[in-house]
């Protein structure tokens, strides 16, 4: 299953580099000079959502597109962690915290 954090990474990168009117090509040039493997196929498939953003990257990309890494990441706040349903690090969807809570309480 996907992280949904990464999607919103990739999407991200996508919106300043076109703000900043760089290509893929130019990008993944620039990681490239940096020691990245990074290539503009690579590039297109975190922008689209078919790839995740290795983390070691995101820094790389923040300084290529003169950015502060903060400009790159979601929003994640708790507000916004709730809001968007991150998957809990278990790997199983956190349970809101208004459901009745009498439903997953068993004895044994």
């Amino acid at each position: 299953m996907k992280s949904q954090i990464q999607y919103p990474v990739g999407r991200r990168v996508r919106d300043i580099r076109k703000r900043q009117r760089i290509t893929q090509e130019e990008l993944a040039a620039w990681l490239h000079a940096l020691r990245a493997p990074i290539t503009r196929g690579v590039i297109a498939n975190w922008e689209t959502g078919r790839g995740d953003v290795p983390a070691y990257c995101i820094q790389l990309i923040a300084y290529s597109l003169g950015v502060k890494v903060a400009d790159i990441l979601p929003d994640l706040t708790f507000k916004g962690l709730i809001a968007s349903q991150v998957m809990h690090p278990s790997g199983s969807h956190r349970r809101n915290r208004h459901q009745n809570k009498s439903s997953t309480n068993t004895v044994v």
